[in-house]
């Protein structure tokens, strides 16, 4: 999918990912796991293309959304940031392995990544489980986030 198409719709972004047949490993990771391959999603500084909106996340922490009204809020923020930014999701998978962070590191039932892992799925990507944070790489923390920024 090159840089200039526009999808009209996330159906159209959707499909325009599956066609392109790509297959980028996905992970999860303790917070302190550095690496160029990582994205951090954390609500306090993650990238803000793909972390919850802070509303959402005060309605939530506020008792006034229930988990589901999160997860549902969260899919639809994702959603439109796929039209919206679609520079930044094709960076994403142009690295071929993307290993999420976030600083809640709660397990499926608790940490909004899995709801993010799930959506990145339906885009072709192949979750591959945790990284274990023995197994860091060199590098500095931001440095995949930081580059999916810049045009």
């Amino acid at each position: 999918m090159g840089a200039g198409a526009i999808p009209l719709s996330v159906q159209k972004a959707r499909a325009q990912f599956k066609k392109s047949g790509n297959r980028t490993a996905l992970y999860t990771a303790p917070y302190d796991y550095t690496g160029d391959d990582t994205v951090d999603v954390s609500f306090n500084g993650g990238n803000a293309v793909f972390t919850p909106p802070r509303t959402l996340l005060l309605e939530y922490r506020l008792g006034r959304l229930s988990p589901e009204q999160f997860q549902a809020g969260y899919r639809a923020f994702l959603e439109e940031s796929l039209v919206q930014h679609l520079f930044n999701w094709n960076k994403l998978f142009e690295s071929g392995r993307i290993v999420l962070v976030c600083s809640c590191n709660g397990g499926a039932d608790l940490c909004h990544r899995f709801v993010l892992i799930d959506f990145l799925k339906k885009l072709g990507a192949v979750y591959c489980g945790d990284v274990s944070s023995r197994k860091k790489k060199s590098g500095k923390r931001t440095g995949h986030t930081s580059r999916l920024l810049k045009k």
